[in-house]
């Protein structure tokens, strides 16, 4: 069992041994990845399905493939899981999606899934070599972050619009309230109407 400290280190390891026994040994060698935990693009608090993803070499500076695993999971194999979906993902250069290319690493290496492989997961061979790795370098060093405690936004801003010229803007409750001059800055008509 190893003594890593940092989640970064962690990961990187992870990747590193399932290249060793999951892509190299089907004929898919790993790119250089630059993997991290973070949120993930787009990601909200109610969608807690997406638990990773890797970005195209298009996109980073230093042409290389980022992955990020979020930090709301701490299950070790599920964090091994995920970044073997999101391995494949780079091999791919994210250029076909979950479609036909990746579906075909995904297989190779032992992920499972549906037809459009959203979520590819460890099949049973590919799961025995994830709990062998974590079993060698040791549980994922990371405790999770619990977004259900998130507060809600409860301000809305409100829509003011001029019924003449259409230009409009939103505002909060209170600040239409207090507002004194009722004039579009738009056209300088006076009928503003809120939603």
């Amino acid at each position: 069992m190893s003594d890593i400290k940092y989640r970064e280190e962690w990961l990187n390891t992870v990747a590193e041994e399932l290249d060793k026994v999951a892509f190299k040994p089907n004929g898919y060698n790993l790119p250089p990845v630059q993997i991290s935990c973070s949120w993930a693009l787009g990601n909200r608090a109610k969608n807690k399905t997406t638990l990773g993803q890797c970005f195209p070499t298009s996109w980073s500076d230093g042409k290389i493939n980022e992955i990020v695993i979020v930090p709301t999971v701490q299950d070790s194999y599920e964090i091994a899981d995920t970044l073997a979906h999101e391995l494949a993902h780079a091999v791919d250069d994210c250029v076909s999606g979950h479609g036909k290319g990746f579906k075909k690493i995904c297989l190779a290496v032992g992920l499972n899934g549906t037809t459009k492989m959203r979520q590819a997961k460890a099949g049973e061979k590919l799961g025995e070599l994830i709990k062998a790795i974590i079993k060698k370098v040791g549980e994922y060093p990371h405790d999770k972050v619990n977004i259900s405690e998130k507060k809600k936004q409860t301000t809305r801003n409100l829509k003011v619009e001029c019924s003449e010229c259409g230009f409009s803007w939103r505002a909060s409750n209170s600040m239409i309230m207090r507002m004194e001059n009722h004039t579009c800055n738009g056209c300088g008509g006076d009928t503003l109407e809120v939603s």
